[in-house]
C-alpha cells in the first residue's frame, strides 16, 4: 500500500502559473489594492497611535500611553507583513518544492 502511494506521489507535477487563467489580471489587481489597503491601514495605525501616545503622556493617562505605543507598533508590524507576504509566500513554495 505504501509504495503505491509513493508512486502515485511521485507522478503529480505541479507549476503554478497564472497563463490563460480567465480574471487573472483582476485578480492580481485586487491583491494589489489589498496590499495597498494594508499600507494604508499601517499608516493610520503608526499615526493614531502616535498621537494617542503624546497626547496620553502629556495628560498622564498612564494606559493611553501604553495603547498608542501598542497602535504605533501594530502599524509597524503590519507595513512589515504586507511587505513580506508575497517574499515569504515564493520562498515557503520554493523550499517545499
Amino acid at each position: 500500500m505504501v509504495h503505491l502511494v509513493a508512486a502515485v506521489v511521485q507522478d503529480v507535477d505541479v507549476t503554478p502559473t497564472s497563463a490563460g487563467m480567465p480574471g487573472a489580471a483582476l485578480i492580481q489587481q485586487l491583491l494589489n489594492w489589498l496590499s495597498q489597503l494594508a499600507l494604508w491601514g499601517s499608516l493610520a495605525s503608526i499615526l493614531a497611535g502616535a498621537a494617542v501616545y503624546g497626547l496620553a503622556q502629556n495628560t498622564g493617562h498612564v494606559s493611553g500611553s501604553y495603547r498608542g505605543k501598542q497602535l504605533a507598533a501594530a502599524g509597524a508590524i503590519g507595513a512589515i507583513l504586507a511587505g513580506l507576504a508575497p517574499t515569504a509566500i515564493n520562498l515557503l513554495f520554493s523550499a517545499a518544492s
